[in-house]
């Protein structure tokens, strides 16, 4: 009787699950068959516990965990199962346990079995990390009720009473995982389960929601729920379509899984599981870094520890333990900037932003409206130019809505897949990436700004049909006109846009040495020097994001000859700027310091107007005292021709809080030209240049070329700005004894472009080697870059 029993158990289930599995998917969506499964199981595993005399007070508990646990059953997925029992001597537990398993294995159905104590559950989720974390989902199906909870209540007190000692073994178990699946939104062929913003990391999240370490909320409402439903339904679809037990979505079945989930073909799908898996993949981050802070604040040594520092790192913006976040005075409804100055203080100093202040400026900042004013454009460049810091915080402002804000057309190209086999990521992502790339690169141009720029925008076409350099062409010119670029910036960046493939076309399908060659590329791109120069550099930081397959030896070295080509049927580079006249004149009477310090239009910037006797040295005192004073030079012309001493016409900043009265720059620097630069002073100097910033990107460069104006040459300086580089910058030159007869200085986001006019006996390759070793590099065995046109 029993063997017929169990045959009719397994020909029921049998039936079941083949009468689900073939219904109309109109009639039963992802969702429902779930449903329907999870009941069917349930229902024919209560009746096999009846039948085996498992029931109320019994002493034995059929728990499930896993898909079933969590009612979330796939069609072809096993069922987890644990048998528990008391170590009751009156009953045969092997007998029980194969009056539950023959059934569900003549059935077809696949089973995961076991048969434990109480203790012997806790104790295996106890010793590894991975089955504690899967009777996180357990729950009883049928039997004794009460000794099923032990084990159900029990690992889950005992993972919120154990999480603090296997946080970490949790944390590299998941970044293993992601290594070895890949990250979804990457992948032509994701893992839906185990990849970067799959199924496992939505069961992270809720992990460490029970161990009270992270509520798991996304910073936009609803978020995480619709985005692990989405890649739920498509790995239910999956195991449809496929009649096997799939993890990875493969091309082939693309299109009949977007087409079930009325997505539409393939690349349709990509997108859509694109932004889903990274709101999740998003989430468990931001639960992991905020599970890490909470367990570091726990215990008595976390009682007993002062509450952290508050470091300010821009207007309204502090850093606090170790994260990004709002200053208690910062005005978020008021302000549609403090957005990007919280994304480039992050990226400038590698800190995450915290999620509180994320959500705060979702909910909160208003939309930008109008023109850009500068000082947001020039966080944007820092933000583009911090290299792999920025990619954190673009996923950041992109999961929660503020980077459309700010770039409109970015949701033309938001997850939007590359059509092209070598791309190795979504379009967006492929932009974000070019930055990286270009931001290596930014000391080899002349204008860093429009490379960094150029880098981001450069794909934006794609979001329209037809030609996609064509359509960015178009649709770069609102863009410049709101972030405040000017007529003939804009003219370039569009040129380049139009043109962002004409060297590398033209590199793999001409001659470089053909004259007609470089004729017409310096005629598609008008004969424009810098037009030339941006495009040399943002070709390969282009070919670079695409692929590993792209940028080769052999096309990066036809590339080279192309742009030396090019450069050669060019002409000599101009001269990199003019000398300045600044008009700044002295008060009657003998040799004084003149400072005239007033507020900007805009922001945390000031004009300043400087005249101070002496040449050279009191340049470099007078750096020293502004740096001391926390004003950063963002730009400056500078004349130390006599007569007259030194005369200089600056915009500063304070990037946070007010200026130094003007009465007391002026004391300062008529006491340090006179007797050196006060112990306070040099203290504070000593601060600011000690401020961490993150590592440079690109290298540093020194240019030397004649000058036009008068005998010498000019040393034009590019490198990424630290503080008290200017100061650091001309001691070296008077220490080299050179003499300075004037200065242009440019500051470009995160980017310097310091032009120096230098004669008198001083040795040129000296001073240059002074300046290099003091410039930050990306690599410290190796010099700063010197390059010397021909003297």
């Amino acid at each position: 009787m029993a063997v017929t029993a169990d045959g009719e158990r397994a020909t029921a289930l049998r039936a079941g699950r083949e009468r689900i599995l073939s219904a109309p998917r109109e009639s039963l969506p992802a969702a429902s068959l779930r449903d329907a499964l999870c009941e069917l199981y349930e229902m024919e595993l209560g009746r096999l516990a009846d039948e085996a005399g498992i029931g109320p007070g019994s002493g034995f508990a059929l728990i499930a965990f896993g898909g079933l646990g969590r009612r979330e059953v796939l069609p072809h997925s096993d069922l987890d199962l644990v048998l528990v029992h008391e170590r009751r001597p009156d009953r045969d537990v092997g007998e029980l346990a194969d009056a539950l398993w023959y059934p569900l294995w003549d059935s077809g159905v696949g089973l995961d079995h076991s048969v434990r104590t109480v203790d012997q559950c806790l104790a295996v989720a106890a010793a590894d990390v991975s089955v504690g974390l899967s009777l996180l989902d357990a729950r009883v199906i049928a039997g004794d009720a009460d000794l099923g909870a032990l084990v159900v209540d029990g690992a889950r007190r005992q993972w919120r009473d154990q999480i603090a000692s296997r946080f970490d073994d949790l944390v590299d178990a998941a970044a293993a995982r992601r290594h070895r699946a890949g990250v979804i939104a990457h992948r032509s062929e994701p893992d839906l389960k185990n990849g970067a913003g799959g199924l496992r990391d939505a069961q992270l999240v809720a992990a460490l929601g029970l161990a009270h370490l992270s509520d798991g909320r996304p910073v936009v409402p609803g978020g995480m729920a619709r985005a692990h439903r989405l890649v739920l339904d498509a790995r239910t679809e999956l195991h449809r379509v496929s009649g096997r037990p799939r993890e990875v979505l493969h091309a082939e079945y693309g299109d009949e899984v977007g087409e079930a989930l009325g997505l539409g073909d393939r690349f349709d799908l990509a997108r859509a599981l694109s932004d889903a898996s990274r709101t999740i993949a998003f989430t468990a981050d931001q639960a992991i870094r905020g599970s890490c802070a909470a367990l570091s604040s726990r215990g008595l040594t976390g009682l007993l520890r002062r509450s952290p520092v508050r470091r300010p790192l821009d207007d309204g913006v502090v850093e606090h333990a170790g994260e990004v976040t709002l200053a208690r005075a910062a005005r978020v409804a008021d302000d549609p900037w403090l957005a990007l100055r919280v994304a480039a203080a992050a990226a400038r100093f590698g800190l995450p932003i915290a999620t509180s202040t994320l959500g705060v400026l979702a909910e909160r900042c208003p939309v930008p409206d109008g023109q850009w004013p500068a000082e947001a454009l020039s966080d944007l460049l820092v933000l583009l130019g911090s290299g792999e810091a920025q990619i954190p915080v673009h996923e950041a402002l992109d999961r929660c809505g503020l980077w459309e804000r700010l770039l409109p057309e970015w949701a033309g190209v938001r997850d939007l897949p590359a059509r092209d086999r070598a791309h190795i990521y979504t379009v967006d992502r492929h932009l974000v990436q070019t930055a990286v790339e270009a931001s290596r690169l930014t000391t080899s141009v002349a204008r860093a700004d429009l490379l960094l720029l150029a880098a981001l925008l450069h794909d934006l076409g794609k979001s329209r049909d037809g030609d996609h350099s064509e359509n960015g062409a178009d649709m770069i010119r609102p863009i410049c006109a709101r972030m405040g670029l000017g007529g003939r910036d804009t003219e370039t960046l569009t040129r380049i846009v139009r043109h962002h493939l004409l060297l590398s076309a033209t590199a793999a399908r001409r001659d470089p040495a053909d004259p007609a060659t470089a004729e017409a590329v310096l005629t598609a791109l008008d004969r424009d020097a810098v037009s030339l120069d941006v495009l040399a550099a943002l070709t390969e930081a282009d070919s670079l994001a695409t692929g590993p397959t792209v940028w080769t030896t052999g096309r990066a070295g036809a590339h080279a000859a192309l742009v030396a080509a090019c450069g050669k049927a060019l002409g000599p580079r101009p001269a990199a700027v003019q000398a300045p006249t600044v008009n700044a004149s002295r008060r009657h009477g003998p040799p004084d310091v003149v400072v005239d310090l007033r507020a900007a239009d805009t922001g945390t910037t000031h004009e300043v107007t400087l005249v101070v006797p002496g040449g050279g040295r009191s340049l470099a005192v007078t750096a020293e005292v502004l740096a001391a004073h926390r004003l950063e030079i963002v730009d400056a012309e500078i004349d130390l021709r006599p007569p007259g001493g030194m005369r200089a016409r600056m915009t500063v900043s304070t990037r946070f809080g007010d200026p130094v009265d003007g009465r007391v720059l002026r004391q300062d620097l008529r006491r340090s030209i006179d007797s050196g630069l006060p112990g306070p002073l040099r203290a504070a100097l000593s601060r600011g240049a000690a401020l961490a910033i993150g590592p440079p990107q690109a290298r540093s460069s020194v240019l030397i070329s004649h000058r036009t104006d008068a005998d010498g040459v000019l040393m034009e300086v590019r490198s990424e700005d630290r503080p008290g580089l200017f100061a650091r910058v001309v001691a070296a030159i008077i220490e080299a004894g050179a003499r300075i007869d004037w200065v242009v200085v440019r500051t470009r986001g995160a980017a310097v472009e310091d032009v120096f006019a230098l004669s008198g006996p001083g040795a040129v390759l000296s001073t240059a080697g002074q300046v290099e070793a003091l410039l930050p590099r990306r690599d410290p065995t190796t010099p700063a870059v010197a390059h010397a046109d021909t003297l």
